[in-house]
């Protein structure tokens, strides 16, 4: 990780992140209660970004991470270490920020990962985009993942995308964020750039894209697939981009995954050629 980057992070994880999440709750839910947690500090990545296979790796993109339930063992084993970290670098303690960062980049091998969440992904990604891994492998070297907005929330339903889309280059707190974003899209290059749901979708295409995102076929009008390019810190990246894996009518599931694929490759072909 460059110097650069490292600073993006520190300045960033410094701020006071419980005055960010109250406001950030009032900007981005038109209740002015977007569901933001407020004693729990944002995550500025996750994954080992310092091991990608640069240009053969995907960055991705969801809407913002989740506070699990109440017991559950996400609470011992990741966040509450996270919040007293956190606690000690405000305290002065430059230690707690290495540490910090390590924990970021040991999530996937580290027995804390999501695998709930982040297999979905995965087992896409190692089926039919990148060779000799598995489901979980595939982070080791050629997946990572961040957010849209990087605070925690008991759900998403709150966020508002229409005042994400006007936040994310407004409020101070995101603004920094997407910094660190664009730094890491230029230190690790990825093939592409996977945006699951229609927040981040908005996102990207509002700040990177010089022309939307183009559906597909009867997929996009369904689950809203489409794909395209972002110029991001002077980084071309192609967009992969559907909504979010879940079990509605519009929402894709992990058997959609080879048609999405065959899709995708035939896409290339043509933006190859």
């Amino acid at each position: 990780m460059n110097s650069e980057l490292t600073s993006l992070i520190l300045d960033f994880m410094k701020r006071d992140h419980i005055e960010d999440s109250k406001r950030l709750n009032q900007k981005l839910s038109s209740s002015n209660d977007a569901g933001l947690v407020h004693k729990m500090p944002p995550i500025p990545f996750t994954g080992n970004i310092e091991s990608m296979e640069k240009g053969n790796c995907v960055c991705l993109l969801g809407i913002n991470p989740l506070w699990p339930a109440p017991g559950k063992p996400a609470h011992e084993i990741e966040l509450k270490p996270a919040i007293d970290l956190i606690r000690k670098l405000h305290l002065g303690d430059k230690q707690s920020f290495d540490d910090y960062l390590s924990t970021r980049l040991s999530y996937f091998y580290s027995g804390i990962a999501n695998w709930g969440h982040f297999d979905k992904v995965g087992i896409g990604y190692s089926e039919h985009f990148f060779d000799g891994v598995d489901k979980r492998s595939v982070w080791n070297k050629n997946a990572f993942a961040m957010d849209v907005i990087p605070y925690f929330s008991r759900d998403a339903t709150s966020l508002d995308r229409k005042r994400i889309v006007e936040q994310v280059s407004e409020d101070e707190s995101l603004i920094q964020h997407q910094r660190i974003l664009s730094s890491i899209i230029s230190e690790t290059e990825p093939s592409f750039l996977h945006l699951n749901g229609s927040h981040a979708i908005q996102v990207i295409e509002k700040l990177y894209c010089e022309k939307p995102l183009t559906r597909q076929g009867t997929f996009g009008s369904q689950f809203g697939l489409r794909f395209g390019e972002a110029v991001i810190n002077e980084t071309k990246v192609k967009v992969f981009a559907h909504n979010q894996f879940g079990y509605g009518r519009y929402n894709p599931t992990k058997k959609h995954w080879p048609e999405f694929a065959r899709l995708w490759q035939n896409w290339i072909n043509k933006y190859d050629a």
